[in-house]
C-alpha cells in the first residue's frame, strides 16, 4: 500500500490507511480506533506504517551519505 501512496494513488482505501496511520502517529487513535474508524483492516495500516519507517531509514541514510 506504501508503494501506490507514494506513486499518488487516489484510491480511497489507500487515503483512509494513510489517514489513519498519521491519526495514529498524531496519538489521536489507537490502532483498533483508526481502523474502526477509517473502515480498513488494522493490518493493512500496520504494514504501511512499517513500510513508511523503513523507507525513511533508507531515505534519510542516503542523505547522510551524500553529506559526507
Amino acid at each position: 500500500m506504501f508503494k501506490e501512496y507514494m506513486t499518488g494513488s487516489t484510491d480511497p482505501v489507500v487515503q483512509a490507511v494513510v489517514r489513519a496511520a498519521a491519526d495514529i502517529s498524531s496519538g489521536l487513535f489507537s490502532l483498533k480506533e483508526a481502523a474502526n474508524f477509517y473502515k480498513v483492516n488494522s493490518n493493512s495500516i500496520v504494514r504501511f506504517m512499517a513500510e513508511s519507517a523503513e523507507y525513511d531509514v533508507v531515505f534519510n541514510k542516503r542523505k547522510s551519505d551524500e553529506n559526507i
